[in-house]
């Protein structure tokens, strides 16, 4: 078996690439050869994994060119099968495969109105139909966005398929117990990211300073990189919070961070199915989500493992975060019921649920 990722680009510390690059060093211990093949030509961070860096760049004379690159490339190293993530990665995949034997995998890992893709609803069912008319299969990384896409062509149901986030490894276990980055507070709470507005750090800054209004709290570490940070970093400076919230940046190994953090807070408008909120449950850290579409409802079994909190408002945020002063230890859920809930997204029952879905 010859197993080919294809991407568009390779993000370091992106959630798409970080599950990716686990379900991929899974399938290398199984036995499996492992390539990767990325749009834009970057390098994944994924040891023993053969990069194809053919990639035909951005736009669509990239897109035309990756097809032709990716065609040729099936063809000589032998791929027998295919995962491909993301959009323009997905049709990429469609066209490069036609007419070959391999066996194919579409994942979406975003919900159906997610605003930084800048693909709606409509298009998206004319997409998934297209990948639909070939022989391949269509993933959904949470049972609630499977849902959605079986509601959006019903007709495919039989092969719109659900498989877990490679999310738990013994690497993670192993990179939490890494030193905390210097210059931080003994005590705080997180909140983990990439800078985007999808993930609502806007959002998370003033729910904050309306909560820090009305007590004591632990300071605010917000770490990751993104094309928000300056006007985030202003906002922490009008709301009056600056000296209590820390920006770290781009973290290589968060883990750590996140692993010691007394409550991560995911402040997100939009999720497929939050990687970093599986992370923090397997750490043990306390959690506090917002109640976006897909995602935090189904892994926190509807609040029995983390308190859930009105999507994109400011007031139950707040309320939330104060809350968790007083209901963390004696609501806390216990070990057995969070490792029930979490053995899923193991690199191990991820792959096998790939399997079966290749094997279907």
């Amino acid at each position: 078996m010859h197993i080919l990722f294809i991407l568009k680009d390779f993000k370091p510390g992106g959630g798409v690439e970080r599950v990716q690059q686990r379900l991929s060093e899974q399938f290398l211990k199984d036995g499996q050869r492992v390539s990767f093949f990325v749009m834009n030509g970057e390098t994944p961070d994924a040891e023993g994994v053969q990069s194809l860096n053919d990639g035909g760049g951005s736009g669509i004379v990239g897109l035309l060119r990756s097809i032709v690159s990716l065609r040729r490339l099936i063809r000589r190293d032998g791929v027998t099968h295919v995962i491909s993530a993301k959009e323009q990665a997905n049709l990429c995949t469609w066209f490069a495969t036609l007419g070959r034997s391999c066996k194919v995998i579409y994942c979406r890992h975003a919900t159906l109105d997610c605003v930084e893709q800048k693909t709606g609803p409509s298009s998206l069912r004319l997409l998934y139909a297209l990948y639909l008319c070939g022989s391949g299969k269509v993933v959904a990384v949470s049972t609630v966005l499977r849902q959605s896409l079986i509601d959006l062509l019903p007709w495919g149901r039989q092969r719109v398929n659900y498989c877990p986030n490679a999310v738990i490894t013994e690497r993670l276990f192993q990179a939490s117990q890494a030193p905390l980055p210097a210059g931080l507070p003994r005590e705080y709470w997180l909140g983990l990211g990439r800078l985007v507005e999808p993930k609502g750090f806007r959002l998370l800054l003033d729910a904050y300073a309306m909560a820090l209004h009305r007590q004591a709290l632990p300071d605010l570490v917000i770490a990751g990189d993104g094309p928000l940070r300056g006007a985030l970093t202003a906002q922490a400076n009008r709301l009056g919070i600056a000296h209590r919230v820390h920006f770290t940046g781009f973290l290589s190994n968060p883990y750590p961070l996140l692993k010691h953090a007394r409550l991560f807070i995911l402040s997100s408008i939009h999720e497929g199915m939050p990687t970093v909120l599986i992370e923090a449950l397997a750490l043990g850290t306390p959690v506090l989500a917002c109640d976006c579409e897909t995602g935090p409802r189904e892994l926190l079994d509807n609040g029995r493992l983390g308190e859930l909190v009105e999507v994109n408002d400011i007031p139950a945020l707040a309320n939330g975060m104060l809350q968790s002063l007083t209901s963390r230890d004696h609501a806390a859920p216990s070990e057995k019921m969070v490792n029930d809930a979490i053995r899923q997204y193991t690199s191990q029952h991820a792959a096998q649920a790939y399997y079966q879905v290749w094997d279907q």
